[in-house]
């Protein structure tokens, strides 16, 4: 099933309303935590007289850190504890725990100056292991003061990292990851999995990630509504379309994709051909006249529409009439994928958006179009996916690709909300937003998949979904892992350099085969 993935703020009011609303007193939480963190290090690295180091901050986090090495003490490891604070400004909790460690005979040693960082340094130098317990999710970069100065030396050695919730300097809810900060190999984290955990470029610095249990309710999650999700496999399963026995290629859907100009040919063909590759009975590559022969010369498969064009090699505006014709006997259709944005063909993609019934995914410059009169929306007929890439969602928005990256999870949701449209924006874990407020992060895909041309194949892949009958949302969810997971197939097989977008297109039909396999426990 998938799982939530949760900001820092939501993960506090879930935590409140264990304690709160349940009962669960706050120390209880504290000590399953550090536990359960401790018995998860042992399973990774344990061994008699493990040495560790335990970086404690002044906060919750650092007291599941007192916590953790006070287990890891009792299961053998040689364990130091050093705290970026006076004990005696210690509270709460963390106080408390603090406290067993003195009576235990485990002194914590304060780091609280500069002077104190070459002692912070040796430790670690001198340990197998360094447990981060210094920054919760609470945290907004950038690190500051001493505990800046200590993640930068900490940074420097290269003792490999145990990080308590997420790497210390890292923000949990968008994953932006401003210096200083850590790198862990293993990053266990409490109640539910953080945004950062997924979101680059943190999702690049967790190591492995363990989530464990601590005790939470499950309706304390339930009840918080988190509008993320992270796609899981079994999920993509479920909604796959599946053929029936007697099923003829009418059943399958029609998909019309209409795309291309001089010197772009490539770009619609590709999506047309990624259209049958994921199931689509039917394919029609609606083109530009004067350059029907590039058409034909693509998969025999792809039947053809000829359309008016422009001087220049486009599809002309008076192509409506004879498309939406057409659309009346496809099921949905594509819209972009090399199609110019030149103005007679601008416009009649707004009149595309405006008319046609059917569901369309705008890709491209498709969505060049849209962003030049974005009121286009407020007159479509039928469902519309975009899938935008951070540049084309920057123009969208009339903000700049900074702002998109800052913050892609709230971008890509207030968009679909604001304009009632599904919006699948690419990039490294691509977020699929739906008009309900509701989001999907994509774990699937790898950087072999920045290369031209595989836009186009989502597109086609996403369409051909929307022709066999999904719904908007698991059409865009189903095929950005379906994309994700052929080119993490074909990455494996031919390398992730020199990948190019027809490496894809055998390897979605495994991509399929494998998700279903693997659900089968094949």
């Amino acid at each position: 099933m998938a799982h939530p993935l949760v900001s820092a703020e939501e993960m506090r009011r879930i935590d409140e309303r264990a304690i709160e609303n349940y009962g669960i007193p706050s120390a209880a939480l504290m000590e399953t935590a550090g536990a359960r963190a401790a018995q998860i290090t042992w399973e990774h690295f344990g061994k008699p007289g493990l040495r560790v180091l335990v970086v404690a901050g002044k906060g919750k986090n650092g007291g599941d850190g007192f916590v953790i090495a006070r287990h890891l003490q009792n299961l053998g490891a040689d364990v130091r504890v050093q705290a970026l604070f006076s004990p005696e400004d210690a509270s709460g909790d963390s106080a408390v725990f603090l406290n067993i460690l003195n009576e235990m005979g485990l002194p914590v040693e304060s780091i609280l100056t500069g002077e104190d960082i070459p002692r912070l340094r040796s430790a670690a130098i001198h340990s197998e292991i360094v447990v981060d317990a210094i920054l919760g999710t609470g945290f907004t970069p950038p690190a500051r003061g001493i505990v800046g100065e200590s993640l930068t030396a900490l940074s420097e050695v290269k003792t490999r990292v145990v990080a308590l919730d997420i790497p210390s300097g890292l923000d949990s809810t968008t994953g932006a990851a401003t210096p200083p900060h850590l790198v862990s190999e293993l990053t266990i984290t409490f109640g539910a999995y953080k945004r950062g955990h997924f979101l680059m470029p943190a999702a690049g610095l967790c190591g492995e990630i363990s989530l464990a249990d601590i005790g939470i309710p499950r309706q304390c999650v339930e009840e918080e509504n988190i509008p993320l999700q992270l796609v899981d496999r079994g999920d993509v399963a479920a909604f796959l379309p599946q053929r029936k026995f007697d099923a003829h290629k009418g059943d399958a859907g029609n998909l019309l994709v209409v795309s291309g100009s001089k010197g772009m040919m490539g770009a619609a063909i590709m999506a047309a051909s990624a259209g049958l590759r994921a199931g689509a009975g039917k394919g029609t590559l609606a083109g530009p006249e004067n350059l029907a022969y590039a058409v034909e010369s693509g998969p025999p498969e792809i039947m053809t529409l000829s359309l008016p064009a422009t001087s220049s090699g486009t599809i002309d505006a008076s192509a409506f009439e004879s498309i939406l014709e057409t659309s009346a006997a496809m099921d949905a259709m594509i819209v972009g994928p090399g199609i110019s944005t030149h103005p007679r063909t601008m416009e009649l993609v707004h009149q595309l958006i405006q008319h046609i019934e059917i569901p369309i995914v705008l890709d491209a410059d498709g969505l060049n179009a849209l962003s030049q009169d974005i009121t286009a929306l407020a007159g479509m007929r039928g469902g519309l996916i975009l899938t935008p890439h951070p540049g084309e969602m920057a123009r969208l928005n009339r903000i700049s690709v900074a702002e998109v990256q800052t913050d892609r999870v709230s971008v890509a949701i207030d968009f679909a909300v604001g304009h009632k449209v599904h919006i699948a924006l690419k990039g490294a874990r691509t977020i699929n937003a739906s008009p309900s407020g509701n989001a999907w992060l994509n774990p699937t895909g790898n950087p072999a998949l920045a290369s031209g041309g595989t836009g186009d194949v989502l597109a086609g892949v996403i369409g051909a979904l929307l022709a066999q009958g999904l719904s908007g949302e698991k059409a865009m969810v189903v095929g950005t892992y379906l994309h994700g997971l052929a080119g993490d197939i074909a990455t494996s097989q031919i390398g992730g350099i020199g990948l190019t977008a027809t490496d894809l297109l055998p390897q979605i039909p495994r991509a399929r085969a494998c998700i279903l396999n693997i659900e089968k426990g094949e």
